[in-house]
């Protein structure tokens, strides 16, 4: 009995890799469709809660997904079966999704004018996550939980330290770049940057950070030797590798992306809009390397980087021109932007995103088998 339990195989449907991948695809599109029709759908949806507070608890449940996954290393909960454990985790990242930005909004706002939620606070509450999500999530990936490993330490010790690091990031990155333009004593000449840059150009920090770690494994950082140093590298250098990132998206939406007349219907907003195409970006390369399996793999170091890259990039940008031309206005009912272009990806595919990670990673592909 006991070798038959070992041979037992897991429940669900067995795949080469291309389905493995094309299955994984159409669920996290159908199941993110089914999350807008019954919350966000401009149209159909009962409750209307789009563009907030969807976006804020959408937001923040990434964020949680950052702390419970890829800080603490989904410690806490013991062996449990699937779905249980992913359900679990859905739960709880959910719960506190809701909890942390109402505490922000409905508590902290009270006493500070840029978290209430009849003055902004929204966009206020959301930022902490636009910034979060490159300090936390870096610290369990890129940096590979230096120093806390280094020092020994296990989870949750380790998730526990990551967390306070990230908070003092965190912290000073939105006292420094998101703060000063929302405070109520804010003015142009008191900003580094203003908003609508600030967010083109940290996102697309968070794409130099993605596609380091998962489609160049962590090159270069990697080749700057000890740990301590590829933790320092990746920390720094994605600051200067997303700043190119940003200026050629700049000139790639200018250019091709973005028609005259959406260029003249966004004015100064237009800045925003690398992280638009950004998170098309990150959605492939997150899919690219934890559902497809990161291909191809065989070919040399060189070559597989540049294959990837083009792969992922040319996906990102096939799905921008297709979201922004047809599905937002068509599909979604979203909001035109100028004729025959709307949409706010930002949301919809970050949901997708979220809808990704918790599928994969929480729920481990329930019900579909890659085969070997």
């Amino acid at each position: 009995m006991e070798a038959l339990e070992l041979e037992k195989k897991p429940p669900g449907l067995r795949l080469g890799p291309p389905m493995f991948s094309l299955m994984n695809l159409l669920i996290i599109v159908a199941a993110s469709y089914l999350i807008w029709i019954i919350f966000a759908d401009p149209v159909h949806s009962p409750w209307k809660t789009y563009p907030q507070p969807f976006g804020v608890v959408l937001f923040w449940s990434i964020l949680f997904v950052v702390f419970f996954a890829f800080l603490g290393q989904l410690w806490g909960l013991g062996p449990r079966p699937q779905p249980v454990s992913g359900a679990i985790w859905i739960l709880l990242t959910t719960v506190f999704a809701v909890i942390v930005p109402s505490v922000l909004l409905h508590g902290y706002g009270v006493m500070d004018p840029a978290f209430d939620i009849g003055k902004g606070g929204y966009t206020a509450t959301t930022m902490i996550v636009l910034i979060g999500f490159y300090t936390w999530g870096i610290l369990g990936t890129s940096m590979g939980h230096w120093p806390w490993v280094d020092l020994g330490l296990k989870q949750p010790w380790v998730g526990i330290g990551g967390f306070l690091f990230g908070f003092v990031l965190t912290f000073l990155g939105y006292i420094l770049l998101i703060y000063p333009s929302l405070a109520s004593w804010t003015s142009p000449d008191k900003t580094i940057l203003p908003l609508t840059v600030v967010i083109g150009w940290f996102y697309s920090v968070i794409v130099s950070w993605l596609t380091t770690f998962l489609i160049l494994d962590n090159w270069p950082w990697s080749a700057f030797g000890s740990r301590a140093k590829t933790a320092f590298a990746a920390l720094v250098g994605n600051f200067v590798v997303g700043t190119g990132i940003y200026f050629a998206f700049h000139a790639l939406l200018r250019g091709i992306l973005l028609p005259q007349d959406v260029q003249a219907a966004l004015g100064p907003a237009i800045d925003i809009w690398p992280a638009h195409l950004g998170v098309c970006v990150s959605f492939w390369l997150i899919f690219w390397a934890n559902v497809a399996g990161n291909p191809p793999t065989g070919l040399g170091p060189i070559a597989n980087r540049l294959v990837r890259l083009v792969i992922t990039f040319s996906l990102a940008v096939a799905t921008f021109v297709v979201y922004t031309r047809w599905f937002a206005v068509s599909v979604l009912n979203e909001k035109e932007i100028a004729a025959g272009f709307g949409g706010d990806p930002l949301t919809w595919i970050d949901l997708m995103i979220y809808v990704m990670l918790v599928y994969v990673i929480y729920l481990g592909s329930y019900g579909l088998n890659r085969k070997s």
